[in-house]
């Protein structure tokens, strides 16, 4: 009967150590998961954050018509700037005529007085 008691306490004394070796390693595993998700979650959140942000900048960016329409009105200034240019280009050759006129009447009047 002792001998039945000694093995007893010694099963008992196995099993108990086999049940805190499996209740701890359930308990830190279930801890690292923990850790796992909350590290999971929060690099999900700042991805989250970065895509608010990119979809934030892109919807303010000019769309194809935007840009479509940009496109026409440069045309349409550089056909100004072009008719602007020959206007002046003409300006400038009555510019050209007037100060030949007028050089020609100051030769005119200083020769004149000394003549």
């Amino acid at each position: 009967m002792i001998v039945d008691l000694d093995l007893l306490l010694k099963l008992a004394s196995f099993g108990l150590s086999v049940g805190a070796m499996v209740f701890a390693f359930f308990a830190n595993r279930q801890k690292g998961n923990d850790e796992r998700f909350k590290a999971g979650t929060d690099r999900m959140d700042r991805h989250e954050l970065r895509i608010q942000t990119l979809e934030q900048s892109v919807r303010v960016l000019p769309t194809l018509n935007d840009m479509h329409e940009l496109q026409l009105q440069l045309v349409r200034l550089n056909g100004n700037m072009e008719r602007m240019d020959a206007h002046l280009a003409g300006q400038q050759e009555i510019m050209k005529r007037v100060e030949t006129v007028v050089a020609r009447h100051e030769d005119h009047l200083l020769k004149g007085q000394k003549g």
